[in-house]
């Protein structure tokens, strides 16, 4: 008994060893159990990018997810047939790192069991499973199947009502829940909340413009026209409408990590405004929506999403994305995915011109600028080029320790790279107005600094910010005391 004692200890350990590495490791993984009878599953979802990634699960294999820099923070798994996979709900549910969870199909009744570490939310998907607004996306072009929708906007007025009505006791119930982890319902709080929008947008398709204009129909829906129909839609729904936006605006502010239902109800929401005015809601008309309704990094995303549907049903606007590529930076991911050059590896500025460029920290210490970068990777970079004798420089130095404390506790970093000669005076301005905590560092010769010759800083203050990526976004950023600074912090803080 001593022994099998022994090893059912050393087997649990190591299987709470390895859930852990692979939360370590940002992995997630789904377990086929169903009988070796039953047909493989097809899973899938999607990242930022718009990148839909699917994969056939045989009865007893593992679907590996790895979460990476395109990831969502909770990855939207779903589960369909190829044939009916926009028609027919499916199950979904929302994995994040560490997650290890069985999935037990039953084709002949057509029903799904989870089972795993975290039974009771499992067992709450499974629930929302047929629940009108559910975690499966209704996809924003095709919002709205003739055969699914009430004969007149009164009596789709009244289902949606119902349905947001069962989703609010549905949440009440999940709150109250034990053995729910807070984080998981708070995601799926925010999750139904757009879905319940995104349900009511599928009002939209009431308009007598809806089929006939809106880009992404289909041809052979070109023709059809809602028994229903109206000119204007009606005040009720106007009202509805901007208030479940209004009270989702919250959402545009927060990382596009979040949520993928996001950007669904940011187009979606584009479509109502256009057929509101009585416009045709092309793609044109959309994306110019987009610019004037939203803001960050929720405009170049909505936009991005709109480019990237138009090129993936063969109808791409090039000369949106000529418009588009004039107010994104050229090494942006979103422009990099639309031009087709996302496999492509970027040249970092710390990979090409760095690996040289030697720096000396107050207490003798040296280091490349290659290697600083390379240690903060993951977080905003906001390089401060300076030095003891440049007064404009020293002018800076208490709007940037005010900008420090703003963003205190966030993946954000601010470096000082000094062109000082003299190593004294370095010293001692350095003590005088950066604190030790601040990183800062001189150039041992910066007269021979690639970096600095590559990036043309003849001149100082000279401000330089890199996102999470270590991509270059302004080589001449705002100074410290520039309020549009923190807007583009902030941006690439969400992304």
């Amino acid at each position: 008994m001593r022994v099998i004692y022994k090893i059912l200890l050393a087997v649990l350990v190591l299987a709470a060893t390895a859930v852990s590495s692979y939360a370590q490791r940002r992995q997630a993984f789904v377990i086929n159990q169903s009988a070796s009878t039953e047909k493989p599953i097809l899973f899938y979802y999607t990242d930022i990018l718009a990148h839909h990634k699917e994969k056939y699960v045989r009865p007893g294999d593992t679907l590996r997810i790895v979460f990476d820099e395109h990831s969502f923070d909770q990855i939207r798994l779903r589960i369909a047939h190829r044939s009916d996979r926009i028609t027919e709900p499916k199950p979904a549910l929302l994995l994040w790192p560490g997650d290890v969870v069985s999935v037990r199909q039953e084709e002949a009744t057509n029903t799904y069991s989870f089972s795993g570490k975290y039974a009771a939310e499992l067992k709450f998907y499974e629930r929302l499973w047929h629940n009108a607004i559910s975690l499966e996306p209704w996809n924003f072009v095709h919002l709205g199947f003739a055969q699914d929708m009430p004969r007149t906007f009164a009596e789709f007025m009244c289902l949606w009502q119902d349905e947001r009505q069962r989703t609010d006791g549905l949440l009440a119930e999940l709150r109250t829940t034990p053995d729910v982890r807070p984080m998981v319902v708070q995601a799926i709080t925010r999750e139904l909340r757009l879905q319940t929008l995104l349900f009511l947008l599928r009002g939209n398709s009431y308009q007598e413009l809806y089929y006939a204009t809106t880009a992404g129909i289909p041809n052979s829906l070109r023709q059809y026209k809602a028994p229903g129909a109206v000119k204007t839609f009606p005040v009720a729904y106007q009202d509805s409408v901007l208030a479940q936006f209004r009270r989702l605006r919250y959402v545009q502010s927060l990382p596009l990590t979040v949520s993928e239902n996001r950007v669904y109800a940011a187009l979606g929401f584009t479509v109502y405004l256009a057929l509101a005015q009585g416009k045709p809601a092309t793609f044109g008309a959309q994306y110019a929506l987009i610019k004037r309704q939203y803001i960050g990094n929720q405009k170049e995303w909505a936009a991005f999403w709109l480019l990237d549907d138009a090129k993936a049903i063969r109808r791409p606007q090039p000369h949106l994305l000529k418009d588009y590529r004039t107010w994104m930076m050229p090494e942006s991911r979103f422009v990099r995915r639309l031009t087709n050059q996302d496999k492509q590896t970027l040249i970092m500025p710390d990979q090409q011109f760095a690996r040289t460029d030697t720096l000396i920290s107050t207490t003798g210490q040296k280091i490349t600028l290659a290697q600083l970068l390379a240690e903060h990777r993951g977080k905003v970079i906001y390089l401060d080029f300076w030095a003891s004798w440049c007064a404009p420089c020293i002018m800076e130095m208490p709007a940037s320790a005010a900008l420090r404390q703003y963003y205190h506790g966030k993946e954000v970093v601010f470096l000082y790279l000094s062109i000082d000669d003299d190593h004294q005076d370095w010293q001692r301005t350095t003590a005088q107005y950066l604190p030790k905590t601040a990183p800062h560092y001189r150039f041992t010769s910066h007269k021979t600094a690639q970096f600095l010759k590559r990036f043309a800083v003849t001149s100082i203050p000279r401000y330089i910010l890199l996102d999470k990526y270590g991509i270059m976004r302004y080589a001449e950023a705002p100074r410290p005391d520039d309020p549009d600074l923190k807007t583009y912090v902030t941006t690439y803080l969400g992304r």
